[in-house]
């Protein structure tokens, strides 16, 4: 759809309006227009879209915290435009895209570049994570000031851990003196060695080497003290098992502004869903077991859990044809994540609001943004998602809007789905809507 054909106006009658940043939850009737979100309106515009609005949830648009759009040097695995559109499909117009490209986001032209770029095919709102250390080789810290100028929000060397112990203290300085946030994957590559899945009876059966999930507790907890240390505000990245998430919740209970993050796919599958071998099961961290995954259910339930964000790694097909052992590590997430969620709230583990809460006001608080984003509030963007949560349909690869296939769910039906997305007052998605 180009600007030209869109609506100048959207108008959803009869929506349930959920805004947990501004505590609200009611029927109401919106207009969403470029000038904002306004509540039972006295007058709508001719020529503004209409939609029978029963039944559908409107929410903040929501925000993913961790996604790899590839651009710049793997266009061919996803770009920032493509990625854009995957999101959109998802509910999602807020993104923070991590480093690991080629060049790193690791100076300050490179995150502005990302910015730009984003801008340029009218993509997203796209905000960076730049790295902890130049070109993430973990040897020399970046110029952390200096990157928070061109507009990063957060530090981070993504999936190259920041192993050294004065390294990792000295980023974490940086952060605390210019109030950014670090975050961690959290991963003791010295134990992992990179081996492809968990140690489980699944790998055994399978041949595959398997790796140690204490090799992310060490980590979470050495970083928890050196965040206490130097008053960093320090967040793991996709915590995956039951040792981080039990120190984190420690952390919080001493109140060390320590944050963490689960992605969907340690939150529904384990190790067993790798049994054939299928390399889209296949992701860093990997799967883990069913008493890790319960663990990360009863955080998201009890408060400990602060987002919920997709890891969203994309791949071309020939690479993960490569087999499970040589497949490279990640799946996508941003069409799946939100419908992922809502199964949560469809057994009765977390209520409407925290499902909400957790791709809308949650990640922005951690990021320092709350009030300005993941809310409809008069300081955030004109964001919209509409949902319908009763709604079924099976993941397919057709279902996909961006270049790469390779999700963990394919196949799965997932009750309850996007069926639009507002981005800066403008509708971008529509999936059929009336």
């Amino acid at each position: 759809m180009s600007s030209q054909d869109l609506p100048r106006a959207s108008f959803f009658k009869g929506v349930r309006l959920i805004d947990p940043e501004a505590g609200v939850d009611q029927i109401t009737d919106l207009l969403v227009s470029v000038a904002g979100v306004e509540r039972n309106p006295t007058k709508i515009p001719e020529d503004a879209k209409q939609v029978d609005g029963t039944g559908l949830w409107a929410i903040p648009g929501l925000v993913d915290i961790q996604v790899h759009f590839r651009q710049p040097g793997f266009e061919y695995k996803e770009t920032i435009e493509s990625g854009s559109a995957a999101a959109l499909a998802g509910g999602i117009c807020t993104v923070v895209v991590m480093p690991n490209t080629q060049p790193r986001l690791d100076t300050p032209d490179q995150v502005i570049f990302e910015a730009e770029e984003a801008r340029r095919v009218r993509g997203i709102d796209l905000l960076v994570a730049a790295a902890s250390t130049k070109n993430l080789d973990g040897n020399e810290l970046t110029d952390h000031a200096a990157l928070k100028a061109a507009g990063a929000v957060a530090i981070t060397d993504d999936g190259f851990p920041v192993l050294d112990d004065d390294l990792m203290r000295g980023s974490l300085e940086q952060c605390a003196e210019l109030d950014l946030l670090f975050m961690q994957h959290a991963e003791d590559i010295r134990m992992t060695q990179h081996a492809p899945m968990t140690d489980s009876p699944v790998s055994v059966s399978l041949g595959v080497k398997g790796q140690s999930s204490d090799a992310e507790g060490v980590i979470v907890e050495r970083d928890i003290d050196l965040a206490r240390e130097t008053g960093a505000r320090y967040h793991v990245l996709h915590t995956s098992t039951a040792r981080s998430m039990s120190a984190i919740r420690a952390a919080k209970a001493e109140g060390l502004p320590v944050t963490c993050e689960v992605s969907p796919h340690h939150l529904l599958l384990t190790y067993d869903a790798c049994a054939s071998g299928d390399p889209n099961t296949k992701m860093n961290p990997p799967l883990r077991s069913e008493y890790d995954r319960r663990a990360l259910v009863d955080a998201l339930a009890d408060g400990t859990v602060d987002a919920v964000a997709t890891d969203h790694a994309p791949h071309a097909k020939d690479e993960k044809a490569k087999g499970f052992e040589d497949a490279p590590f990640g799946v996508i997430g941003l069409e799946t994540a939100f419908a992922a969620l809502l199964s949560f709230v469809h057994d009765g583990t977390i209520t409407d609001t925290r499902a909400v809460e957790l791709m809308t006001s949650g990640p922005a608080r951690l990021l320092g943004l709350q009030g300005r984003l993941g809310t409809l509030s008069q300081d955030a963007p004109v964001h919209l998602t509409l949902v319908d949560p009763q709604r079924e349909w099976t993941v397919t690869e057709g279902a996909m809007a961006g270049k790469s296939t390779n999700s963990a769910f394919l196949g799965h039906v997932f009750k309850g789905r996007v069926v639009a997305t507002v981005l800066h007052g403008e509708l971008r998605f529509d999936d059929g809507l009336a």
